[in-house]
């Protein structure tokens, strides 16, 4: 930084230091201002002493001990050609492709009432709404299609879950739900049955058909379970159920199609969420010359899915469960650890003068210390950060320390340090990774790098975040949704954290019962590419893979946070009903080519309750 630059900020830093960053506590009350627009939290302006600072002048080439090796999946060999469904089951654990852009429109096939203020219909109760005016799924056009019952190949009654569409193409991710296993619109208490209490009824669905390419008959036929239980070729925990999902049956195992897919349950679905991913082709009209990524428009050579699997194949699948076992990405390079002691009211950086790509970052932090420290990344000299929080909002919620593993993000502990880890693939040209410290005493850091030289496809692509928060004020109405993040450009979307918190009961449109707890769970997630509504949610706990109001949250035995998605607090021991939660997406993460807005509802009717909302956004894009 030049003597000119050094007195901008230094005056910047004199008049407004003390407002916005005399403690996180401000910060947060600052954001919760109520406004029209999306409330980014200010990040606060770098310390005017000579900061310290690391240089590294090529990062590819720095080398040390790796440090955790018991956690890191093997590289892969290089050079390795991988087919289609290969390439997607690697990209489960290895996050190298996840900057690369596909040139792919994502649809999502749901439950959802369109209509309803109620937000608790977003599921089929009976034929009637299966087909019905207020449910249906969104065409490109941007129209609503209803939904079929249809006659199967064995002249057997279909509900047809995803209408024909046309490939190449692959179902990236399948969440089902049926039933609640103890709740009151059971009949009777269903808790010691076993089908329900692991299920959840699910199993009420009868058979599942998955028919490829217009052929007459379904190559994959069989009980709605059997995607879910654990087993070969939908492996554990790349599958999961009921009781070992927090209430969500969910599949992450690719089913590729070449030129369509068609799929059907022989008994009606509850609630759904069915995602499916299309490459471009003579079928599909991308506007592809707004796209910069150095990857050719051009369709992938994609081969329908199909139940006899090559040896190269089940390796992969197991090799994916395998680091799912741990949520261990693979981290390409060594980790070189870097020191920082920055003192009271002074930051600390690191600079990365030449290009690479980081394939992993973990700040180590003595514990107690986590809670002032604010972080800030600058891509290729540009002035303003693309990602900048508090050190516990960036990896996870700045509202309190809470840990959590996945595979691109986490919060880890010792009985010495805090661990906050980033495995989210960041290409640069420079980089610099700053710290302010505005704790009494001086700070110490160790920041361990792992970098890698930048894929083809991935030169142009920079990774980004959004921290905000805001308090919502209910409404009689449906309108003015959380903005979680709302950017234009072109790029692509990779998941969110979600805090609630501070919540009123008291409901403008409708009474709550009083042991109805934390009903803004009933608001739906909803993601818009481009102006469409792509993924259209179904519940906020749906929408992160879970289901029931996080059903089994707080029972001994059962899990709560997942490589992918989990909940991370549920305080029923507070009256403001607080909650975290995270969703990342790999194969599943929509483009966009013009703008991304993602936003959350605040009631369970309309947007009827005044909660406050925090949450930090995490997607690609394009220089």
């Amino acid at each position: 930084m030049n003597l000119r630059a050094r007195l901008r900020v230094a005056r910047a830093y004199a008049t407004i230091r003390a407002m916005l960053f005399r403690s996180l506590g401000l910060i947060s009350a600052l954001a919760l201002a109520a406004c029209a627009t999306p409330a980014p939290i200010p990040t606060p302006p770098l310390a005017p002493q000579t900061p310290q600072t690391i240089l590294i002048a090529n990062p590819t080439r720095a080398r040390a001990t790796a440090q955790d090796e018991n956690e890191r999946a093997p590289l892969p060999p290089e050079n390795r050609a991988l087919d289609f469904f290969q390439q997607r089951v690697t990209n489960l654990y290895d996050l190298a492709q996840l900057p690369v852009l596909e040139n792919s429109l994502t649809t999502q096939f749901t439950s959802r009432n369109w209509v309803s203020l109620e937000h608790f219909f977003d599921y089929f109760v009976d034929d009637g709404n299966f087909f019905g005016a207020n449910y249906g799924w969104i065409d490109e056009a941007g129209a609503r299609q209803a939904y079929r019952i249809v006659t199967g190949y064995d002249g057997a009654r279909e509900y047809e879950i995803v209408p024909r569409t046309l490939g190449p193409g692959a179902i990236e991710r399948m969440w089902f739900a049926y039933q609640q296993h103890q709740s009151l619109n059971n009949p009777q208490d269903k808790s010691q049955d076993a089908e329900w209490n692991n299920w959840g009824n699910l199993g009420a669905l009868g058979n599942v058909r998955f028919y490829f390419d217009d052929e007459p008959t379904p190559r994959l036929d069989f009980g709605i379970k059997e995607l879910f239980v654990g087993k070969f070729p939908f492996p554990a925990p790349l599958a999961a159920f009921y009781a070992t999902a927090n209430g969500g049956n969910i599949n992450y195992i690719p089913i590729p199609f070449q030129k369509s897919i068609r799929v059907t349950t022989t008994g009606r679905p509850r609630l759904m969420q069915i995602q499916v991913k299309r490459f471009p082709d003579s079928n599909l009209n991308l506007a592809t010359t707004a796209l910069t990524s150095a990857r050719a428009p051009t369709a992938p050579t994609v081969r329908s899915y199909t139940p006899t699997l090559s040896l190269s194949n089940q390796t992969a699948i197991n090799d994916a469960a395998r680091a799912w076992q741990n949520c261990a990405a693979k981290i390409p390079g060594d980790y070189q650890t870097y020191s920082l002691a920055i003192p009271h009211n002074a930051t600390g950086a690191i600079d990365l003068i030449s290009p690479a790509t980081i394939s992993s970052l973990r700040v180590r932090v003595p514990r107690g210390m986590e809670d002032s420290v604010w972080m800030m990344i600058f891509w290729d000299g540009e002035n303003d950060p693309a990602l900048s929080a508090p050190l516990r909002g960036l990896f996870g919620t700045a509202e309190r320390l809470l840990p959590y593993r996945a595979l691109p993000l986490g919060i880890t502990q010792t009985d010495q340090e805090i661990i906050f880890y980033n495995n989210f693939p960041m290409p640069f040209q420079t980089a610099r990774i700053a710290f302010i410290n505005d704790r009494a005493e001086t700070l110490p850091l160790a920041i361990d790098l792992a970098t890698r030289e930048t894929i083809a496809g991935a030169e142009q692509s920079r990774l980004r975040a959004f921290y905000g928060a805001r308090r919502m004020l209910r409404r009689t109405d449906d309108q003015d949704d959380y903005p979680i993040v709302d950017v234009t450009g072109t790029g692509k979307y990779v998941g969110a954290i979600l805090n609630a918190y501070d919540l009123d009961r008291a409901a403008l449109n409708g009474s709550l019962d009083p042991h109805w707890r934390f009903p803004y769970l009933e608001s739906n997630l909803d993601v818009w590419v481009d102006g469409q509504l792509a993924l259209p949610g179904t519940g906020i706990e749906d929408d992160f893979n879970s289901s029931y109001y996080y059903v089994f949250a707080g029972t001994p035995g059962y899990k709560t946070t997942f490589c992918l998605s989990g909940l991370t607090l549920m305080d029923y021991n507070t009256n403001t009903e607080p909650s975290s939660q995270y969703r990342f997406y790999l194969n599943d993460a929509p483009e966009f080519r013009e703008r991304l807005r993602v936003t959350a509802q605040h009631g369970n009717k309309g947007n009827n309750l005044s909660l406050t909302y925090s949450s930090t956004a995490f997607w690609y894009q394009m220089r």
